[in-house]
């Protein structure tokens, strides 16, 4: 399968089933969550805590391509530029459940300031034969948290909605990976196919997507490995 086909039918694809609705599984740091910090002896000050997070300036499209993994980064992948823009995707209704949508599709509101988008194939593990593509998006740092926020709503209460395929797409949140400074993942799946994985983290002002199928009949996760070097990278740049 070529790497174009493999990009579009990530973003084409439908995705899992039943969220939770309590948003526990969504990742955020103690420089995020303000009143979950610790206090009293032994704990960090405030000013201490917000000093860990990565940069709130915006990267710019040069700083953003450096930031990206590329093929030898990643143990166990293969990893490639894909320089397609996202096409944006459609109207979810119920209207609580456009945020997923706009994900699937690599589409985010608002719109990021710069884009890279990058194809990665795992090539042994646990993951061998899945593709993921990652979309490493710069944003100022309040949008990128609106980002992260509107998911963690969504997942709340939209458990399916119909638009953007042809057919309804159930959603169910998953367990977020301890990547960056705040990070959400779920699963969607179209009627008729195996879900699709997505991981999205804030490091900073900066958002990454990463959205896996699978190369068998089974259901997606987007490998750890990748996400780990990914956000790795970006934090050193």
């Amino acid at each position: 399968m070529t790497a174009t086909v493999l990009f579009t039918a990530l973003l084409a694809a439908g995705c899992g089933s039943g969220g939770n609705g309590d948003g526990s599984d969504a990742k955020v740091s103690p420089s995020v969550s303000g009143s979950t910090s610790p206090s009293g002896p032994g704990s960090a000050p405030a000013s201490a805590e917000a000093s860990s997070e990565a940069p709130g300036d915006p990267l710019s499209a040069a700083e953003l391509k450096s930031a990206a993994l590329s093929g030898s980064d990643a143990d166990g992948f293969q990893v490639a530029a894909f320089p397609a823009k996202p096409a944006g995707g459609g109207t979810a209704a119920p209207a609580a459940c456009q945020p997923l949508e706009n994900m699937r599709t690599a589409s985010p509101d608002p719109a990021p300031k710069a884009f890279e988008g990058l194809l990665a194939y795992a090539t042994s593990g646990s993951a061998a034969g899945s593709a993921t593509t990652v979309g490493l998006m710069a944003y100022e740092q309040s949008d990128a948290q609106s980002v992260l926020d509107g998911l963690r709503t969504a997942l709340k209460t939209c458990t399916a909605y119909t638009g953007g395929v042809p057919a309804r797409t159930t959603a169910d949140t998953a367990k977020a990976p301890d990547a960056g400074d705040d990070a959400v993942a779920f699963h969607l799946k179209t009627d008729g196919d195996t879900s699709d994985a997505f991981v999205v983290v804030r490091s900073g002002a900066t958002v990454v997507l990463f959205s896996t199928v699978s190369g068998t009949h089974s259901a997606a996760e987007v490998p750890e490995a990748l996400v780990s070097a990914q956000i790795e990278k970006l934090e050193q740049a």
